[in-house]
């Protein structure tokens, strides 16, 4: 009993909306029906003919849940008073992930990373199996946006996961007179998911080293394996076209 109450009292401490697995959950609605379309113009013998138009359901489909995503997030915790942001962060990692997250499947920063990635990987294979003569020009330009909204996906998830980790007195030191706001925890997930660096901002405790260890080493495999075999990919389909 005191655990539930424990857990419903966090939970009205902040409003919904900066529940990540809400801003999911909306996002997934939101996006969903831009997947149905193909689906009902064109039935099963439709879909084999009009592979590229499918192909570009499915990138709308996770660029807008990506992106919807994102800019909620951004706009959220950027326009939010530093210090109710620091609060809410530290209560939102004192508690762990919420029912939402957990009933989506997205509870911690590696299940956005890995579900970014994989995301990417598909939209890039199956743009290999269409190839441009199917989808056209465009085809290419959605499969990059998809790739780029599922990279930002993996930024501003262990942005999250560094801004709740120093709310919650985990140390994250910003070589700057200014105390960190959350832009400054996204420049540094930029720079860890980009090159590997630290130089936007410097863990203190092991809890903040092994995130960067993490971060490092899920966005190294995506650069190597993911962003590598979309642009090589897509550079085949304009040449082949």
């Amino acid at each position: 009993m005191r655990r539930g109450s424990t857990r419903r009292r966090a939970q009205r401490e902040f409003p919904i909306r900066y529940d990540d697995g809400f801003r999911g959950g909306i996002a997934m609605l939101v996006s969903a029906p831009v997947l149905a379309v193909p689906l009902i113009a064109f039935g099963r013998q439709g879909l084999r003919e009009e592979a590229g138009l499918v192909l570009a359901a499915l990138c709308a489909t996770f660029s807008v849940f990506f992106l919807l995503y994102l800019l909620w997030t951004h706009r959220l915790f950027s326009r939010t008073a530093p210090a109710d942001a620091l609060r809410i962060a530290a209560t939102q990692h004192r508690r762990g992930a919420s029912r939402l997250s957990r009933v989506i499947g997205l509870k911690t920063a590696e299940d956005w990373s890995m579900t970014a990635a994989l995301v990417a990987l598909l939209v890039s294979l199956v743009a290999a199996a269409v190839g441009v003569r199917q989808g056209g020009m465009w085809l290419p330009l959605l499969v990059l946006l998809t790739v780029g909204t599922a990279w930002a996906t993996v930024v501003y998830a262990f942005a999250l996961r560094y801004f709740r980790l120093h709310a919650a007195g985990e140390t994250i030191h910003f070589d700057i007179v200014e105390s960190p706001g959350f832009g400054d925890f996204v420049s540094m997930a930029v720079m860890v998911s980009s090159v590997g660096a630290m130089s936007a901002g410097t863990p203190r405790t092991r809890a903040g080293l092994g995130t960067v260890r993490t971060h490092t080493f899920i966005s190294f495999a995506f650069n190597a394996l993911v962003v590598a075999m979309a642009v090589s990919l897509i550079s085949s389909l304009i040449i082949s076209g």
